[in-house]
């Protein structure tokens, strides 16, 4: 069964990510074909099932992690998000600050271009 669509807010991105691992999953804010740019991977993810899978990769391999938005700005189709990071790794807490620029298409997110520090996360996940 495909997840119903809605328009993505600010406020449903700041809502997942307070609790990510208590979304349902029933409702949508991305499109069928969205593009997902993150740090450190050498290829974009697309699709949606490949989009929210790696979603749930970050999660399974850091279930802590949460994002707080610090600020936001629109421009036009784009979206702007400022947020820090937080969660806890194997020598205990971490804590960084990222930005994603989110392009809209009929309320949906079509391209999420994700920057944070990949060192930090890699040294919380044990791998430096």
């Amino acid at each position: 069964m495909a997840a119903e669509k809605k328009n993505f807010t600010v406020e449903v991105w700041a809502d997942f990510w307070k609790d990510p691992l208590a979304a349902t999953g029933g409702e949508t804010v991305l499109a069928d074909d969205i593009v997902g740019h993150w740090p450190g991977d050498p290829e974009p993810v697309r699709g949606l099932r490949d989009y929210t899978a790696r979603i749930q990769r970050l999660l399974t391999e850091m279930p802590t992690l949460r994002l707080e938005l610090l600020s936001h700005a629109t421009s036009g189709d784009a979206v702007f998000l400022h947020y820090v990071a937080r969660g806890t790794g194997v020598d205990g807490p971490f804590e960084t600050q990222g930005m994603d620029r989110l392009t809209l298409r009929d309320g949906l997110v079509v391209e999420n271009l994700i920057r944070y520090d990949e060192a930090v996360f890699t040294r919380a996940l044990g791998r430096s």
